[in-house]
């Protein structure tokens, strides 16, 4: 009996042993994983997601992600064609689609897609103007993604995409963009405003035309205009109301005979070639300006004429 009870301790600790053997043995694959198994260092074929025996210190498992990773490519300092400056963030997004190829033609295939990223990405933009990377920036991240595809593929890797984050410029360079911009508005303001312009002088003139073939309507603009001045709040308006009659009429000669008229009261000079030039005066004309010469203090008026004082038109003889 005491022989069976010295056994049992050994058989427990062989039994514990032959437990953790086991549970070391197998191996857990998620589903977005591949295993890859090597005995002594040789590759000995794929696991399949799930639970896999594999024998401790004899055989290994290398994992491999095969969903789409996406890692931040770091700042690149690259020159244009024309010569600019310029600091280029961008991120880059891959997958694994061979896992014997990237686990065994590369060392670190993570790092190795980012460097040959970054090294196309300056070959690109060193070939086009700093105007077409601002303007075609998803051209260049597709230009970019198709020469890494290329050279990436023979790893067993695919670029979804390569995306270009953010591109920055020294700030002189910004200031004379944003320059640039305010002409181009400028531009724009000016061409708009010389189009409406022309616009506004083809109804103008449109409507100058409408209103010569329509007396009444031209005097109900100038009424209009009228009504709209006297609104503004001014205390005096000049408006020439004067409507010409038909034949031709000599309003200097008219007022250079009607100082004529006052000149005995009033003591007017009247230039002798401008007399001899006067006309006869009708006979409204000459009782106005009867009436003129009665009011001796008081000016001469006629429609068209400016005011004459006859005591400022005195000789100086």
């Amino acid at each position: 009996m005491f022989e069976d009870v010295e056994l049992l301790g050994p058989i427990l600790v062989f039994l514990v042993f032959a437990l953790l053997f086991a549970l070391r043995c197998v191996r857990q694959i998620n589903q977005w994983e591949v295993a890859l198994k090597f005995t002594f260092g040789k590759y000995a074929g794929r696991l399949e997601p799930g639970l896999n025996f594999v024998l401790p210190l004899v055989q290994k498992i290398y994992r491999i992600d095969t969903r789409i990773r996406n890692r931040d490519l770091p700042a690149q300092m690259v020159i244009t064609r024309d010569n600019v400056t310029a600091m280029i963030d961008a991120v880059v997004y891959y997958k694994v689609i061979d896992a014997e190829r990237a686990a065994l033609n590369v060392e670190n295939f993570e790092t190795a897609v980012k460097d040959r990223a970054r090294v196309v990405l300056r070959d690109i933009v060193g070939e086009i103007t700093l105007d077409e990377l601002l303007s075609r920036r998803d051209e260049v991240s597709a230009q970019v993604r198709g020469q890494v595809e290329q050279f990436v593929s023979q790893w067993g890797l695919h670029i979804e995409s390569i995306a270009l984050q953010d591109i920055q410029l020294p700030p002189d360079m910004q200031q004379a963009i944003a320059r640039k911009a305010i002409a181009e508005r400028d531009k724009q303001y000016v061409i708009i405003k010389s189009q409406a312009d022309v616009e506004s002088a083809r109804n103008f003139a449109e409507a100058a035309r409408i209103l010569a073939e329509a007396p009444g309507a031209l005097e109900l603009r100038r009424l209009e205009a009228l009504q709209g001045i006297t609104g503004s709040g001014n205390t005096k308006v000049v408006f020439d109301l004067a409507k010409h009659e038909p034949g031709p009429t000599d309003t200097r000669k008219e007022a250079i005979a009607a100082a004529a008229a006052m000149q005995e009261p009033t003591g007017v000079r009247v230039d002798a070639s401008a007399q001899k030039t006067s006309q006869p005066l009708g006979s409204d004309m000459q009782a106005k300006y009867a009436a003129a010469h009665e009011a001796k203090s008081q000016a001469v008026t006629a429609v068209g004429i400016p005011v004459v004082d006859p005591n400022a038109m005195k000789s100086s003889d």
